[in-house]
């Protein structure tokens, strides 16, 4: 009798077992992708003796994950900067980089890191300062179901600052500028 009431015990907590790893939730970011974000940025020009400007903003990415490890990006944000002295400007970026994600799509939590190569523009009503460079970043993606995440992140961008435009006059210019971006955000996996 004991052998049968815990060979019936074991066939039992197998099906149960079986069961749960069928229906557990599989994560996937497999595909393409849209994200939505808030951020905040800074930035300052190295050589110059002007301190970091901040303010915020916001940003939209898009990309395709080829497997749930790695993909592509394109990117862009705008955030409006507000200087101690002076009137706000706009302080903008594209990005086209690679992602790689850790982790399985058994995982709610998935850590990654990024890298892109990048353009920068800041401008006013009077003057446009561009410039191009190199972006790296890391963050994670935090599942609320399925196919929708919370995706938490900064990127630190190393630009050099290439042209100034005033009015109708372009100027030449070799200036190297950094920029941080702290996005919270909303992604959702097709």
């Amino acid at each position: 009798m004991k052998t049968l009431l815990l060979t019936i015990t074991l066939l039992f907590s197998s099906s149960l077992l079986h069961g749960q790893s069928i229906n557990a939730p599989v994560y996937d970011n497999e595909g393409f992708f849209i994200n939505g974000s808030i951020l905040g940025a800074a930035w300052t020009i190295d050589d110059l003796d002007i301190d970091t400007e901040a303010g915020a903003g916001i940003g939209l990415k898009l990309g395709y994950n080829f497997n749930t490890n790695f993909g592509l990006f394109a990117s862009f944000d705008a955030a409006s900067i507000d200087p101690d002295d002076g009137e706000s400007y706009l302080l903008g970026h594209f990005d086209l980089g690679v992602q790689g994600t850790f982790r399985t799509t058994a995982d709610r939590f998935r850590p990654f890191v990024r890298a892109s190569l990048l353009g920068m523009s800041a401008q006013d009503d009077d003057i446009e300062i561009n410039g191009s460079g190199f972006g790296l970043g890391a963050g994670a993606l935090i599942f609320l179901s399925e196919k929708l995440a919370l995706d938490i992140n900064y990127t630190q961008g190393w630009i050099n600052l290439s042209e100034v435009k005033m009015g109708s006059q372009t100027f030449d210019v070799d200036e190297n500028a950094t920029t941080g971006r702290f996005f919270i955000g909303l992604a959702y996996h097709f």
